[in-house]
Formats: C-alpha cells, sequence, structure tokens
C-alpha cells in the first residue's frame, strides 16, 4: 500500500523495444560497501522488461573522477562535466551500437556506466567517439554476454531496503511538492501483514515502547499469503531525516517476523 507514491521529480519515458514498449523510470539511491558510500542511479522501469533477449551484451564504462571528495564521490565542479560524459556516451552507444542506457553507480573515486547493447562489435567505436571530448579522464571499458542482465539486477537494481528508502523518499517528496514544509508533526498510518497471529502478535508486543496506537486489526480467510493485517499510527514529522530513524526499523522488524511492511500513508499540513 503506497498512498502517496511519486510520480515527479522522477523522469517517465515511454520507450519502444521490438514490439513492446516499457515505461522509464529514472531515481538514486545510496548504499554503502564496506563502510563506504556508493551512489547509484538506475532505470527501474527496466525491471519489467529484463532481460530484453535482444540486447544480451553488457557494456560497461569505467572511469576515474578527476577531483573526488573524501567520501569517493564528485565534487559540485565535476557533476556538470561528469553530466555531459553520461549524456554522450548514451548518445553514441544508442547510435552505434542500439544499446539502451540501465545506469551507474559511483564510488571510492571511480564511476562506472552500464548499457545493454544489441552486439559487440562497435562498441568501442562509439565509446571512443564518446570519450574524445574528456581528454582529461582516464577510462577502460569491456562488452561482455550477460544474457541474464546480471549487472543490472545484481549491481544497479536496489535490494529491497533501498527501494523502501526510494519509495519513502518520493512519499515526503509528494507531500513537499503540495506545500508541505515537512516541519510540523501530523498522525502517520503505517500498514503491516503477517502470516501468522503469532508473528502479528510478537510484532505488537516488540512495539509496545515506541508510543504507536491501534488503529485496526483484521484476520484475511486462512490460507492466504499473508492474511493477518494490522494497522497502526503514531504522530511524527515526515522528513527526511526521519526515513532510516523510522521506516526503516519499521520494515527490517516486520520482515524480522516473515511479515511486510505495506508502507504509510499521512495528509497534507501546511
Amino acid at each position: 500500500m503506497r498512498i502517496f507514491l511519486l510520480i515527479s521529480p522522477c523522469l517517465f519515458f515511454f520507450y519502444p523495444v521490438r514490439g513492446q514498449t516499457y515505461q522509464s523510470n529514472w531515481d538514486t539511491y545510496v548504499t554503502e560497501v564496506n563502510q563506504k558510500p556508493v551512489s547509484v542511479v538506475v532505470d527501474l522501469g527496466l525491471k519489467a522488461v529484463a532481460p530484453l533477449k535482444e540486447r544480451p551484451y553488457v557494456v560497461i564504462v569505467r572511469t576515474k573522477l578527476a577531483a573526488p571528495e573524501r567520501n569517493g564521490q564528485p565534487g559540485k565542479g565535476e557533476i556538470t562535466r561528469l553530466d555531459d560524459m553520461e549524456d554522450k556516451l548514451e548518445d553514441e552507444l544508442s547510435r552505434i551500437s542500439g544499446a539502451i542506457y540501465a545506469g551507474r553507480f559511483t564510488q571510492r573515486g571511480i564511476r562506472e556506466f552500464y548499457f545493454y547493447a544489441l552486439d559487440s562489435i562497435d562498441y568501442l567505436k562509439a565509446v571512443m567517439s564518446a570519450m574524445a571530448g574528456f581528454t582529461e579522464y582516464q577510462f577502460l571499458c569491456q562488452a561482455k554476454e550477460d544474457r541474464a542482465w546480471e549487472n543490472y539486477k545484481l549491481v544497479l537494481y536496489p535490494s529491497e531496503k533501498d527501494m523502501e528508502t526510494i519509495l519513502n523518499r518520493r512519499q515526503i517528496d509528494l507531500l513537499a511538492g503540495k506545500g508541505d514544509l515537512l516541519r510540523s508533526p501530523r498522525r502517520i498510518d503505517h500498514h503491516f501483514v503477517f502470516p501468522t497471529k503469532s508473528k502479528r502478535e510478537e510484532f505488537l508486543h516488540s512495539m509496545t515502547r515506541e508510543n504507536f496506537q491501534m488503529a485496526g486489526i483484521e484476520d484475511g480467510p486462512e490460507g492466504g499469503d499473508m492474511p493477518f493485517s494490522l494497522h497502526m499510527y503514531r504522530a511524527d514529522i515526515p522528513d527526511y531525516s526521519r526515513i532510516s530513524q523510522l521506516f526503516i526499523p519499521l520494515w527490517e522488524n516486520a520482515r524480522r517476523l516473515q511479515g511486510r511492511y505495506m508502507g504509510w500513508e499521512t495528509f497534507v499540513l501546511k
């Protein structure tokens, strides 16, 4: 249940792919690997059609950042240049190799771009053409078979936890877009489902110190996937700083008990 599922500022476009159309859905998230930040930009919309049989080759372009910050991410002065590089790579690989841009990640002063191409014949020509205008950057590139699109699914696509963060951020952005200053507490409702009554009761017991109020409880038909639902609420401020402090722990606690956090809902407060 996602009451406030944001449509903007993410970009949505419809792309034809050999007789079918998929809805591009770009977003970004930050995760950690070995306690170092990894920023990822990915087209979530590709998940609906991946893997594309006619594009079995992944083209990976790796470049070193010219002036990375201490956290391994680009500084403000370099972002525009890297964006231009990204656009040029996408244009040339699409034109020459029929490639689809899937996303990129940045960590430890390295940025990698991922494309899925029809073949591996002319990818080097496309990359060299794109990078000709960026002589200050060192880069490596390769094309390899990836029929299952494992690089997209395992490297770029967010984990369940990262996806939860994306959806929470989208909901908060939607509130802000409607004029909410995100400064005042208000009732926020949370919805959960569980496979058994005992798991739901254990979850409720674990929440006794968190000042949540019961709003509803319902038992569905036996034999269902998650027939035992729970609806709770509490007054909170739905701003960015509270995403990890409130929503992610709820998701993790429900998951620990084989349950599922279905999302939250609230109202605009100006």
